[in-house]
């Protein structure tokens, strides 16, 4: 009809479809205390680490995204889980980058045998093959490998990478499979692909390291199911990766105590409190014009930083030095918490005076020379005391927090400094 009756216009009228809305169903909410959370089946872990780590072992139906650098070990460490989980669970690998030899190749050097194998690129033979084995828990390595039919774009492409998630999580719901998810990170360290993608899934784990060290550190960032920011420590060796039992007996070497430059101070990484040691090296410059300031598995902006506040409070100067500082252990140091540790270490190879083995140094350092306080003092000094630690440097600024009743059972002196001298006067006079 070109002209409306009613208004005498043209061409007004617009076709409109007339879709019948579904008729909700009627449901009914739940007391959230009435909810039996021991009710959730889980696959559990024969490590007590990796239990706290997922919050009880694996959660049925669950979804979980490992992302890390390419070569950091992911693959190795899935491949690895028939040995890994209590009950021996059916584990099905499907792999879209290598083929049978590969995968078989390093399933013996690791010692894996009750492993099912699957090499494909599509989606929905991977689907039928996890129908036909019905495994309990799936690995896919990885999401930007796999294609789903029916969808424009290559694999990895943004349309896949979304198609291939969200039909990988519908279907793990509806088996009641676990599901993992292997994701490849980009140059500047997030997982590549729409963010969505962390979105849909349960659990997010970051697997990182240097590569020039065997330590790899399993990152939890997000965990509908447990906890989240909790750590695992791992060693890479020629049988996989095997846990590390004590971290702190790892990362400090009691032979380069007592030495100048050599401090003990505390980092926290998630949850979990390691002791950890900080070296330094200054020494006259071969060319003083052209000094170097080198740090390893710190921020080198931080150590400058540090060096301008050392000299200025300290009334010590480092010009026409060359200055190096190391943590050793291959774990890199982000918590401020070793920022009087650095300075303590600084002075003390500068003024070639040693410090104790059994003195910790822990605390924030401001532009000013105070120290600052710094978030969970109680487990660093508990992981501490298990080290065989007798002293200890903690922040006074905003009011000491901890008294010396406080950690009587750990048999520990504590040395509260407000700045930056004050820590330097308790150590050397």
């Amino acid at each position: 009809m070109g002209k409306c009756p009613s208004c005498g216009q043209w061409s007004t009228f617009e076709e409109k479809s007339k879709e019948k809305v579904p008729k909700a169903k009627k449901v009914k909410p739940i007391k959230l205390s009435r909810v039996d959370l021991s009710s959730v089946p889980r696959l559990p872990f024969l490590s007590s680490q990796l239990n706290r780590f997922f919050g009880g072992g694996l959660a049925q139906s669950s979804v979980i995204l490992m992302a890390g650098e390419p070569g950091i070990g992911k693959s190795t460490l899935l491949l690895q889980l028939p040995k890994m989980l209590k009950d021996q669970a059916d584990v099905l690998y499907i792999s879209g980058e290598e083929n049978q030899f590969q995968v078989a190749e390093r399933a013996e050097r690791l010692g894996v045998e009750d492993a099912w194998f699957l090499s494909t690129n599509n989606l929905e033979e991977a689907f039928s093959c996890v129908e036909e084995v019905s495994p309990e828990v799936v690995v896919i390595d990885s999401v930007q490998t796999l294609s789903a039919g029916g969808v424009d774009g290559v694999p990895g492409s943004p349309s896949q990478v979304r198609a291939v998630a969200e039909r990988a999580v519908e279907f793990a719901k509806s088996k009641d499979v676990v599901l993992f998810l292997v994701g490849h990170i980009t140059k500047s360290g997030v997982i590549a692909g729409p963010k969505l993608l962390e979105h849909l899934v349960d659990v997010v784990v970051y697997l990182e390291g240097d590569r020039r060290s065997p330590l790899r550190v399993l990152k939890c960032v997000k965990n509908r199911f447990g906890p989240t920011n909790n750590v695992v420590l791992f060693e890479m060796t020629a049988k996989g990766l095997i846990e590390v039992e004590n971290p702190s007996g790892y990362f400090v070497d009691e032979a380069s105590l007592e030495v100048p430059g050599s401090v003990l101070s505390s980092v926290v990484e998630g949850t979990r409190a390691f002791v950890v040691e900080v070296q330094s090296l200054v020494a006259p410059s071969v060319h003083p014009a052209a000094t170097r300031r080198v740090a390893s598995m710190y921020d080198v902006k931080r150590l400058f930083f540090l060096l301008a506040v050392a000299e200025k409070y300290l009334g010590v100067r480092f010009a026409g030095m060359d200055v190096y500082l190391n943590i050793p252990g291959g774990l890199y140091v982000r918590d401020t918490a070793t920022d009087l540790a650095v300075v303590v270490s600084l002075y003390s190879s500068l003024s070639n005076r040693s410090v104790p083995k059994d003195v910790i140094v822990i605390g924030e350092v401001g532009l000013t020379g105070e120290v600052r306080w710094v978030r969970d003092v109680e487990a660093r000094l508990v992981e501490a005391s298990s080290m065989g630690v007798r002293k200890a440097l903690i922040p006074a600024s905003f009011g000491c927090k901890i008294k010396q009743s406080d950690v009587k059972d750990l048999q520990l002196e504590l040395h509260p400094v407000a700045r930056i001298q004050e820590a330097v006067e308790v150590l050397f006079g």
